[in-house]
């Protein structure tokens, strides 16, 4: 089995939470919103529950974290200066107010996201041991 890297995917790691989960039964991320939890035993915790029935949090990405990484590739030294210093939503909010202003950031923005992502997403199966293809 091989788990499928395509955009609905790429989507479950940028969700900012921890409501996707791997399975190794299926090669496929849930939502844990939808998983069956009432063979769980009381005296065992959802995590452990989870983790017993063969299911491993999936990678979470954050627009910071692409954007920091951008940053990093593409930005000047003085542009990683200035956003070294904020973090949270205030980076998020300072670095589009710097995008217009910055003509080096104009381009490849979102290849670099989608590269970026594909990138975390493979190191991330190859740390679990999971097998993968890119769509």
């Amino acid at each position: 089995m091989e788990l499928l890297i395509n955009s609905d995917l790429l989507n479950k790691s940028g969700s900012g939470s921890s409501e996707y989960w791997f399975s190794y039964r299926d090669y496929t991320v849930k939502n844990i919103r939808d998983l069956d939890t009432g063979e769980k035993p009381e005296d065992m915790g959802q995590t452990t529950y989870f983790v017993s029935i063969g299911l491993i949090p999936f990678i979470t990405i954050s627009n910071e974290e692409i954007i920091r990484g951008f940053i990093n590739e593409k930005g000047s030294e003085k542009l990683k200066s200035i956003l070294d210093k904020i973090q949270g939503e205030e980076f998020i909010d300072t670095f589009w107010k710097y995008f217009n202003a910055y003509p080096e950031l104009k381009d490849g923005i979102d290849e670099f996201s989608i590269e970026y992502t594909h990138n975390k997403i493979a190191s991330w199966c190859n740390e679990n041991n999971i097998n993968y293809r890119f769509e």
